[in-house]
């Protein structure tokens, strides 16, 4: 199923159920109070799956300080094997995403999971061919929060002007800065609510 090289770091580095038992389908919830998300993951090739990565032990040694956002991380991660390499999807839930949401919380998180996961991946001695981002939601609420608020798209200082709307949510992609631009591709996975749970629920097929 995986290499001899993935199965010794499996067995000898990694702490006992870190990964999910391997499946071709799981459920990925959210199960906060705040919003509560149940999607239906469907993935063909063979795999390794965090269960909510945001409650797992990481990288230790990173800044603590909130406003730099190096604690944050995304709510589930999928390492999929492809026929020789990697690819990774780091999936992040969120009943309604807007600008304050897309800069605070959806774009640190991914950064600083993406980099928690290449240094697992060393340990793994595996590389990624390719990285994908998905958020969840239910509601897109970049349009009325620019009505009420025209300064959100206003760059951060040092940072180039671009509307995260326009430039990164409507073409499909993340550009996050590390020093230099890091570019991903990002698919938006709508939800709907059950009527009888208030949860949102949704399908992805990887």
């Amino acid at each position: 199923m995986y290499s001899t090289r993935v199965d010794f770091a499996l067995d000898q580095f990694i702490e006992e159920n870190y990964f999910l038992p391997m499946h071709h389908q799981y459920h990925l919830k959210e199960e906060k109070d705040s919003g509560k998300s149940d999607l239906i993951l469907n993935v063909t090739n063979d795999n390794l799956c965090i269960y909510n990565f945001d409650d797992k032990r990481r990288c230790g040694f990173l800044r603590p300080e909130k406003k730099y956002g190096m604690q944050k991380s995304v709510d589930h991660v999928l390492l999929e094997k492809t026929a020789d390499s990697w690819k990774l999807h780091l999936i992040e839930m969120k009943s309604g995403v807007g600008y304050k949401t897309w800069l605070k919380s959806i774009k640190p998180k991914v950064r600083t999971s993406y980099f928690n996961i290449l240094a697992l991946a060393g340990f793994l001695g595996i590389r990624f061919c390719e990285v994908i981002v998905y958020t969840t939601y239910e509601k897109e609420r970049f349009l009325a929060e620019r009505e009420v608020n025209p300064r959100m798209i206003m760059p951060q200082l040092g940072s180039e002007a671009r509307d995260p709307f326009r430039d990164e949510w409507e073409k499909d992609r993340v550009i996050l800065n590390v020093g230099e631009e890091l570019v991903f591709s990002h698919k938006k996975v709508l939800m709907k609510k059950n009527a009888l749970t208030g949860t949102l629920e949704g399908m992805l097929t990887i």
